[in-house]
């Protein structure tokens, strides 16, 4: 079984808990201690890395790039870019708190499925920038 590599403590969480409010602490914990392990896949040399966390909706994952606030998901695109309420969604927020606890399960990635990852991710990026927070791409 795994075991993390340090804990949170009751400062630390209220804390957390004034910076983001309960609920989104809540759902960012419920992740990092659910069912499903958000993973760090590094590439062979370790350069390339990227997170993957489980989403609500079985079978998606959202994939997290370190030390970016961005995230695919229907929440950061409604409550972080357009209603300006968050300042991030439970899947980074998730992310950065398995980072610092040292909680992910670590996988190696290919180089080639990085890179084709971090395309396609800075592409979501720029189509969310070009089209506005509320809005889609058009057809």
């Amino acid at each position: 079984m795994f075991q993390p590599d340090h804990y949170l403590s009751k400062d630390h969480l209220l804390e957390l808990e004034s910076l983001f409010g309960r609920a989104l602490l809540g759902r960012a914990l419920s992740l990092l201690h659910g069912k499903k392990p958000i993973k760090l896949l590094r590439t062979p040399n370790g350069a390339g890395r990227l997170y993957e966390v489980p989403g609500s909706k079985f079978g998606v994952v959202y994939k997290i790039f370190p030390g970016i606030n961005f995230c695919t998901c229907e929440s950061f695109r409604y409550w972080v870019l357009q209603q300006r309420h968050q300042a991030t969604c439970k899947h980074v927020l998730a992310t950065r708190l398995a980072q610092a606890l040292g909680q992910a399960e670590e996988e190696t990635l290919p180089e080639k499925v990085y890179l084709e990852l971090s395309a396609e991710l800075i592409k979501e990026r720029i189509n969310l920038t070009a089209t506005g927070p509320g809005e889609g791409p058009s057809k």
